[in-house]
């Protein structure tokens, strides 16, 4: 079965599915690699393909169905105060929970979300395969440390096979638990729906609108998916840099120079570091217990290990445990095969420096396949840390190439477009 399963037995405490009824959605396996292995070297003991169903089911074509945006609504309680054995899951080095783990549950919970709103309610119609198109936005909004945490969620926006998934994190009183506590974090994904027997697109239930409220919500999925169109539009990858960018790769450049040139004697500042000085790499083998129900890698796990080698690298250009602040637009060009290497690049892309403590990292995940010898772009990730150090300037990041200047400049949108988006959703949010 194809994202939802019946709910036949208790589920483990904290994982992230969607239920209606007597189903349960989810992005996780519900069969096991070994079966599926047996199945694919032709076992006569395994009677099921890898998704669950005979190979030759009928399926019925799936209806269209209008639904409210209420109906997709799911929250999951991490209950972290009473459940030592999933706190133990959860809990980093300094006892405080970790963000990469959150950033797992939120692609899951997204997906369970989307599969929730796509279901036409009948057993039998053609399997979707949904998958996560891209993360416009993850914002912490205030610290948190150890506490029961909610975890919210449904549907705001869709077009012809995508749609926007709005989610939360908010703390949960252990005196009023019924009650809703502050928003700790808010994050938006777009997925998109995919006919599993042709591989096309397929389209999704459209929303019913019933307050304005609601209809506030679609116009800010509008809004995004257009602002997400005019900035592909004008990447530098596209388009020259603006008249200010090239007057401030100028002003870098005069700066740079005097520390290259061996006639002037300028040294370098201790708080100036060369960008190419800022790298940092890692290589993981993809392991089946890392899947997705469709037997590709779980975008969340991708997320996960982007933020931890981001998260150290950042560690290593301040001196110190950085702050994380926010997760950029990203988006999955490619799946990641099992069996296969990841190599992660990451570099900081833009500091400021002095007393401008945030910083931009960027990480990128690359494919790696040894018997054909390829090496394939998967993702990109880019991440807003600060530098919490009070009383000490934070490091400049100085490109003095123009690949360098051009990633510098990225870095710097995605710095001067997040703190617009970060405005945003605390006034939306009334904080």
């Amino acid at each position: 079965m194809i994202g939802p399963r019946l709910a036949t037995a208790p589920l483990p405490t904290g994982e992230i599915v969607a239920s209606a009824g007597n189903k349960v959605f989810t992005v996780r396996p519900i069969t096991s690699w070994i079966d599926k292995l047996a199945q694919e070297h032709g076992s006569p003991t395994s009677t099921t393909s890898s998704n669950g169903e005979g190979s030759h089911k009928k399926y019925a074509k799936r209806e269209l169905v209008l639904k409210k945006m209420e109906e997709s609504f799911t929250e999951v309680i991490l209950p972290f105060t009473t459940d030592k054995d999933l706190l133990e899951e959860y809990i980093n080095f300094g006892g405080t929970v970790r963000h990469g783990k959150i950033m797992e549950d939120l692609d899951a919970l997204a997906g369970a979300i989307s599969y929730k709103h796509c279901d036409d309610g009948k057993p039998n119609s053609s399997p979707l395969t949904i998958v996560t198109a891209s993360v416009d936005r993850i914002d912490i909004l205030k610290p948190f440390g150890v506490s029961d945490l909610r975890l919210s969620g449904h549907v705001t926006y869709v077009g012809y096979s995508s749609m926007e998934v709005f989610m939360k994190m908010e703390e949960v009183s252990a005196e009023h638990p019924e009650k809703r506590g502050d928003t700790i974090l808010v994050a938006r994904f777009t997925m998109v729906a995919i006919d599993t027997l042709t591989g096309k697109a397929a389209q999704v239930n459209p929303v019913l609108m019933q307050n304005e409220a609601e209809k506030k919500l679609f116009q800010m999925g509008e809004d995004h998916k257009a602002r997400k169109r005019l900035a592909a539009e004008q990447a530098l990858t596209k388009r020259p840099p603006t008249e200010e960018e090239r007057f401030l790769i100028h002003d870098l450049y005069l700066e740079y120079s005097k520390y290259d040139d061996p006639h002037l004697k300028i040294e370098k500042p201790d708080d100036i570091q060369w960008m190419a000085d800022t790298k940092m790499s890692a290589i993981q083998i993809m392991q089946p217990q890392d899947r997705n129900i469709h037997d590709k890698i779980f975008g969340g796990y991708l997320m996960r290990l982007a933020y931890e080698l981001a998260f150290c690298n950042a560690s290593v250009f301040i001196n110190y445990r950085p702050t994380f602040l926010a997760l950029d637009e990203i988006s999955f060009r490619k799946p990641v095969p099992i069996g296969t290497f990841l190599a992660l690049d990451s570099q900081i892309a833009y500091s400021e420096g002095g007393d401008h403590h945030s910083f931009q990292v960027m990480v990128k995940a690359d494919v790696l396949d040894i018997q054909k010898g390829t090496r394939e772009e998967t993702n990109k990730f880019w991440f807003t840390f600060t530098d919490p150090q009070e009383g000490r300037a934070t490091p400049k990041a100085m490109p003095r190439t123009y690949a360098e200047s051009m990633l510098y400049l990225e870095g710097k949108r995605r710095r001067k477009e997040g703190v617009k988006m970060g405005h945003l959703n605390r006034k939306n949010l009334g904080m």
